[in-house]
């Protein structure tokens, strides 16, 4: 049981490792956020550099549980092309299910040491005003790939969970 958060309550179920922002976001700087008058909410943002405008939204990839019906969750940002951004922005609070985008993963998730920024993926829309979940493309060699296909053993989903929130989650 761990406490959330996000709203406060007690919850039984794994925590979601969730990342606040896209990477890009968060390094850039005050005076850089200003500059590129980059705008970054709970499921948007927008990087507007001199040469190219990056647009992100916030994303669900779920790594299954070898054994359990319980699944690690990330929350993710993906880059997604304007057009993309602006059709699920357009629909955000009655999307319809099933609509897909090509995405990018724009967080480096731990504990993974090749990087998984960049990582292809879909961007499936879900119904009820739920965020969207990722399907990785097949083909790459990287491990995040491997476990989104063939999953993780309970101790290392333990694992991950008390590295990112200490053994008392």
């Amino acid at each position: 049981m761990y406490t959330c958060t996000s709203c406060g309550e007690k919850h039984e179920d794994m925590p979601a490792l969730c990342f606040a922002t896209p990477d890009p976001y968060n390094q850039l700087s005050e005076e850089e956020r200003i500059a590129y008058q980059a705008e970054c909410d709970s499921d948007f943002c927008i990087i507007r550099y001199p040469d190219q405008t990056d647009r992100f939204i916030r994303a669900v990839l779920l790594i299954p549980i070898i054994g359990h019906e319980e699944t690690l969750e990330y929350g993710v940002w993906v880059s997604v092309s304007e057009k993309s951004f602006n059709d699920y922005q357009s629909d955000f609070h009655d999307n319809p299910e099933n609509v897909v985008y090509f995405g990018r993963i724009c967080n480096w998730l731990p504990p993974y040491e090749s990087d998984t920024f960049g990582l292809h993926c879909n961007v499936v829309t879900q119904s009820d005003n739920r965020r969207p979940l990722l399907q990785l493309h097949q083909g790459s060699e990287h491990p995040l790939v491997h476990d989104f296909y063939h999953g993780i053993e309970y101790a290392e989903a333990q694992a991950r969970i008390e590295a990112a929130f200490g053994a008392d989650y």
